[in-house]
């Protein structure tokens, strides 16, 4: 129950689709105001619930959804965020695999499970804001401008567990939301 070529395809065909999709429904969230920055983690993983889901009932082999957690954290540390936001992604990646392991590959509730799991990634950037304080205000004065920067490094530690919280809340939305709409449209 090897990964084959057409099983690292399909991981870049899916991660690719869920980039874009968690860019297009990021970008407005980021630039507003804070309160829509942190609702971020939340709103995507309830909209990127279907690509979630539909990657899940693909790719059900071994490492498959590891591979998929890590290349975003590459992607985005190639991209200009910190080291913080890769080792994230490798954290999440071994709990989505444990996660599959131990709840199995084709249940309803292990996929929601592992695409809740999955999306605690998005959270993996706002560690930076605590962890590497100085890169990330740099990074954000360039992006969004001096005062949001400010606010962003005033928010405190503890918002980190409402981030995961509400992450996971949207995931589980996300994940019925995803399985819904497969089996209207996918399942004979």
């Amino acid at each position: 129950n090897r990964l084959v070529l057409k099983d690292f395809i399909s991981i870049a065909v899916f991660k690719v689709i869920y980039i874009v999709a968690t860019f297009i429904i990021g970008m407005p969230l980021a630039f507003l105001v804070l309160v829509t920055y942190l609702m971020y983690p939340f709103v995507t993983a309830i909209f990127t619930g279907v690509i979630g889901m539909f990657f899940l009932a693909k790719v059900q082999k071994p490492f498959a959804l590891f591979i998929f957690i890590v290349l975003s954290g590459a992607i985005m540390t190639i991209m200009g965020h910190t080291i913080i936001v890769f080792l994230h992604s490798l954290i999440v990646g071994i709990l989505a695999e444990v996660t599959r392991k131990a709840l199995g590959y084709k249940t309803l509730k292990g996929n929601i499970a592992c695409y809740s799991v999955l999306s605690l990634d998005l959270v993996g950037s706002f560690w930076e804001i605590f962890l590497m304080k100085e890169q990330y205000y740099n990074m954000m004065t360039q992006s969004v401008g001096k005062v949001r920067a400010d606010q962003a490094m005033a928010l405190p530690m503890w918002i980190m567990a409402i981030l995961y919280a509400s992450c996971v809340v949207g995931a589980i939305m996300g994940g019925f939301l995803g399985a819904k709409i497969l089996k209207k449209h996918f399942v004979k």
